[in-house]
């Protein structure tokens, strides 16, 4: 693995616990809270993710509007929504689901806060894996003489810097996070 190879998926890793951690309900209404429950609109087809049959919009903070473009599976939708496991409650008026955002208990707070700190280990986690990737590349180059010993050094204090950077912007994502979660 080469370096700008382990630094794309440092920042694949990055973007994949940013989106996991807008997923998670603060008390504040957001769009990926419900975007991506899967629905089976229609008989015979796979399941779709809801933003693929309605618009989903946030009039206010409190609560998530969603318009489906296909008014037929309205009810389908209504039901995915309320067997997500998200404590959701959507309020049918014929035409448009809109689902109120309740606020959190301070149980449910510790709960999340304990789940995003799940979601940052499991990004450190792979970082070390990629890092433990990358050393061994480098380890191997210097073993067939593509490079000195002094640059094996020299690269293995650049991906531990690297690693440092990452891990320290991962935790610094997961405690935003967890401020949001328990001050709002």
């Amino acid at each position: 693995m080469k370096h700008e190879d382990f630094i794309s998926h440092i920042t694949g890793v990055r973007s994949f616990l940013s989106s996991e951690l807008n997923k998670i309900r603060t008390g504040r209404a957001t769009a990926s809270l419900v975007e991506d429950i899967k629905v089976d609109a229609y008989e015979g087809s796979a399941s779709l993710p809801l933003n693929e049959l309605a618009s989903v919009s946030v009039p206010d903070s409190q609560t998530i509007l969603i318009s489906p473009w296909d008014k037929s599976v309205i009810k389908k939708i209504e039901a995915a929504i309320k067997s997500c496991e998200k404590g959701l409650n959507p309020i049918n008026d014929g035409v448009n689901l809109r689902v109120p955002i309740p606020a959190i208990t301070e149980d449910r707070r510790k709960g999340l806060a304990k789940e995003i700190s799940a979601l940052v280990e499991g990004a450190k986690i792979k970082i070390r894996t990629l890092r433990q990737d990358v050393i061994k590349a480098v380890e191997e180059q210097q073993d067939n003489g593509v490079i000195s010993e002094d640059d094996m050094y020299r690269a293995k204090k650049d991906i531990e810097a690297d690693v440092l950077k990452a891990n320290m912007e991962l935790e610094r994502m997961g405690q935003e996070k967890e401020d949001e979660v328990m001050n709002k």
